[in-house]
C-alpha cells in the first residue's frame, strides 16, 4: 500500500495518526493508543481468510 511512497510522505502521513498526535515529542508512544486510531489509519486489510482449527 505504501511501497511507492517516499520517506517524507510516510513521515507526514504517520504524524497525523492519533498515537503520534497524543504523544509528546521524545516520549515513547503508548501501545494502547493504537486502539484509538481512526480512519484511514485504523483500516485493516485481510488478504486471506483466517482458518481456526
Amino acid at each position: 500500500q505504501y511501497s511507492d511512497w517516499s520517506a517524507s510522505a510516510i513521515s507526514d502521513y504517520s504524524h497525523k495518526d492519533m498515537p503520534w498526535l497524543a504523544s509528546k515529542e521524545g516520549e515513547v508512544i503508548d501501545y494502547e493508543l493504537a486502539f484509538y486510531r481512526e480512519y484511514p489509519y485504523s483500516v485493516r486489510t485481510y488478504d486471506e481468510e483466517i482458518n481456526v482449527p
